[in-house]
This record gives structure tokens, C-alpha cells and sequence, in this order.
């Protein structure tokens, strides 16, 4: 889960209120590339706090408002609503060495950067996972968020240097899986610091502040959509309203961060969101601004092509196998490319599990069932896919049913473009 933002006409912004502040000579195949510039700080960026993208009011923000409102009797429009999280992602920061951050109550403009933590997306759901036992039945929260390192200048304003986005798959015990969004509520304390535990690894992978930020070069996920084939089916398995575009874009741009260890600039799932990102920091840094989004150079788009599920009763075996298959399409476009088509890497990906059950039982056929196994098939494409780009390894690719001769021409390309990023 970042062009500077004099560069390109059309910037984008984000939007985010950040609560609970603590403190403050190319190959052919491309056209014009840019310079490689870096922004190299002389101290480690600021800690600022955790946000919310989007601003309180946001639904998809349901289960987080309820928990505020439990267990701290406040508003998520409260500014001191986030203040443990804040200080809890503090705490884990001032423990790692060397230092990943600094704090300070103030700032020097031009001279320090930030760093801040920004909530996207959150759901729930509760399946019987496990085929027996106790822990059978399983509670799910999935957490989207990003890490950004920000500057700013008297000319330009706020812009984003880097980012990383990032997602947490929470799991517990899920009960009798009555009442599950009750559950998750109850669980969201522990969730929250699972999820601090994950920017803080993900700040340490992408925070090399003292080797510099590329400053003119960025990637994004641009586009997340889901073909009408694959559409009917979720629709028809029931899983349509949680497995949807927002879904998809944040787990792919999560899965793209990690697996080809770059950094991104956010997903959106509409330009609604994407126009502008307003931070609201304490009275004596500032207290409200646009933070520009750069315009990605390297773009990607992912499309959920299809997926199946067949029933396969085996009196033989004496169970009953579920197959899910999941298909997507991935790909990599250079906005430098001297070809009209600017895409290079146009792939199709695909992933198999099979789910056994006890024979003739429908217990385990449920919708909430397919959910779990079809996002476990969709990280497992992903990851086999853009890990095994990576490494031009073939056993990897072939787990996501790919050849890695069919690939190989785009691979010094795609590597190249994501070092820029770097």
C-alpha cells in the first residue's frame, strides 16, 4: 500500500482525518522515462498518528464506530477517539532499532517528513472453517490500511513520498457464529493491535529513509473491476455483497506491495475518494490540508475473470469434495511506453483448492464457507503469481498456472519499472 506533484496535470488527492495525533538510457520498449530523483532526508520522518481515509462518516467504517462507541463512550469524530491506537503504534515504534521514526512536537517545513497510519476498509464474517473441533466454527475481520511518509514545501504543499499498503486477515474462535458482527465488534481491541504489529513490519520493509525516496516515480493499482461472468456466480453463491471491487483492490494492492516489494500509492475504488487527502493534525502543527497524490507511472489492474465451485459426491472415499477455482487477470501498464497500447504484462492466473467434507453433508456448504476459501484462492494467485514474476521462478508460476516462458518476456521489464519505484 508512494510524481511529485508540480509533474502531470492531473493530480489526485486523497482524502483522510487523522484523530489521536501524538505529535507531530532506457530499453527500447520504453518512451521518455524519467530521471531517477531521490528525496533523501537527514533524520528518520515523524511520527504523526492514525487516520481514517475518508473521514468518520464513511459505512464501511461500521464495525470500528461501534467499538469506539462501547468501550470508549465517543464519536469517531472525537479527536481523541484513536488516541490508544496512536499510542500503542507509538509504543512498538520507539522499540525498534535502528529507529524507524522520530518524535517531535513540532516540525521543521522543508526539512522533516512525516509518517502516519491510515484506516481503509474493514469487514467481517463468520464460517465453519476447520472440519471439526472446538475451533471449528471461525470469526474473520479483514483490516485494509496504508502507511504513508509525507513532505511538504512552501510551493507544492503536502504530497505523498511513499506508501505502503497492507492487510490484515484476523482470525478467532467464532463461537456458535451467532451474532458474528457482535463478536467482531467485541474482538476489534485485539485486532487493532495486530493490526499496529502489521504497519510497523511493513513500515520497516518500505521506510528507507536513510536511502532516499524515488520522488518522481510511482506505481499504483489503478483499477480493480469484476468480470459479469464472475459477478453471476458470486451473486448466485451469495457472496457478492463482501466479495466485491472495494475487496479485491485493497487485498491485490496489498498482495502487489509485498510480493514485488515496491511501494504504492493507495487504492480507491472510485474517484469520489481519490480527489483529495485532508489531514487534520494537532492546533500547533496545522489544522487542515490537502495532501497530493502523485500520478502513477507504473499501473496496475486486476480483474476477478471467473470462479467455480463443483460439488463431487465420492461414496468411494467417503467424503464429499467441494472444488472452488478462482481465475484473474493481471495487468502491468507503462505510461512511458512508445506503443498505443501502453499494457505489457496481460496474464491470466488461476488457483484450485479442494474442500472435503463428510459425505452428503451440506453443514459446510454455505456462503460464508465459500467467502473464506474463494479470498484464501484469490491471495494464493496473487502471491504465486507476482512472487513467481519476481524470482522467475517456473514451480512458483505453475501454482498459479502460469508458464513462466509465457511471462518471460515481460519480466525485465516489469522488474526494471518497479526499481524505479523504489
Amino acid at each position: 500500500m508512494a510524481k511529485n506533484s508540480a509533474q502531470g496535470a492531473s493530480r489526485r488527492h486523497w482524502l483522510l482525518s487523522w484523530v489521536g495525533v501524538t505529535s507531530l538510457g532506457w530499453p527500447l520498449w520504453s518512451g521518455a522515462q524519467p530521471a531517477g530523483q531521490r528525496s533523501r532526508p537527514k533524520t528518520p520522518p515523524v511520527w504523526t498518528g492514525f487516520g481514517l481515509n475518508g473521514g468518520a462518516a464513511q459505512a464501511r467504517y461500521d464495525l470500528t464506530r461501534e467499538f469506539v462507541q462501547q468501550t470508549r463512550k465517543l464519536n469517531l469524530t472525537d479527536s481523541k477517539v484513536f488516541t490508544p491506537e496512536s499510542k500503542l503504534t507509538a509504543s512498538l515504534l520507539a522499540q525498534q532499532k535502528p529507529p524507524l521514526v522520530q518524535f517531535k512536537n513540532s516540525v521543521e517545513f522543508g526539512e522533516d517528513m512525516l509518517v502516519g497510519f491510515a484506516h481503509d476498509f474493514e469487514t467481517t464474517v463468520g464460517a465453519r472453517v476447520e472440519k471439526d473441533g472446538e475451533n471449528a466454527n471461525t470469526l474473520l475481520i479483514f483490516m485494509s490500511g496504508v502507511g504513508l511518509v509525507m513532505s511538504f514545501s512552501q510551493s507544492t504543499g503536502w504530497r505523498i513520498v511513499s506508501s505502503f499498503p497492507f492487510m490484515l486477515r484476523f482470525e478467532r474462535p467464532g463461537g456458535d457464529l451467532k451474532n458474528v458482527r457482535a463478536k467482531a465488534v467485541g474482538f476489534m481491541g485485539e485486532a487493532y493491535k495486530g493490526y499496529a504489529n502489521a504497519f510497523v513490519h511493513f513500515l520497516g520493509r518500505f521506510n528507507k529513509w536513510d536511502q532516499g525516496f524515488s520522488s518522481n516515480y510511482f506505481a499504483r493499482l489503478t483499477k480493480a473491476s469484476i468480470h459479469p461472468d464472475a459477478q453471476a456466480k458470486l451473486a448466485s453463491y451469495k457472496i457478492d455483497q463482501i466479495l466485491n471491487p472495494e475487496l479485491l483492490g485493497f487485498s491485490s494492492s496489498s498482495a502487489i506491495c509485498d510480493n514485488l516489494n515496491i511501494p504504492l500509492l493507495p487504492f480507491q475504488e472510485n474517484d469520489a475518494l481519490a480527489k483529495r487527502y485532508a489531514v487534520k493534525f494537532n492546533d500547533d502543527l496545522a489544522a487542515q490540508n490537502e495532501i497530493a497524490i502523485p500520478d502513477a507511472d507504473l499501473k496496475f489492474e486486476v480483474v476477478l475473470r471467473d470462479l467455480d465451485k463443483k460439488i463431487i459426491h465420492s461414496t468411494q472415499r467417503g467424503v464429499t469434495i467441494i472444488r472452488r477455482t478462482l481465475v484473474i487477470r493481471f495487468f502491468a501498464i507503462d505510461e512511458y511506453a512508445n506503443e498505443k497500447d501502453k499494457r505489457f504484462l496481460n496474464v491470466l492466473a488461476a488457483s484450485t483448492h479442494e474442500d472435503r467434507t463428510p459425505l452428503n453433508s451440506t453443514e459446510d456448504d454455505t456462503p460464508e464457507r465459500d467467502l473464506v476459501f474463494f479470498d484464501r484462492l484469490l491471495s494464493r494467485t496473487l502471491t504465486n503469481l507476482l512472487s513467481g514474476m519476481a524470482k522467475r521462478d517456473a514451480q512458483t508460476l505453475a501454482q498459479a498456472e502460469v508458464r513462466l516462458d509465457a511471462v518471460a518476456p515481460a519480466i525485465p521489464r516489469l522488474l526494471e519499472l518497479c526499481a524505479k519505484t523504489r
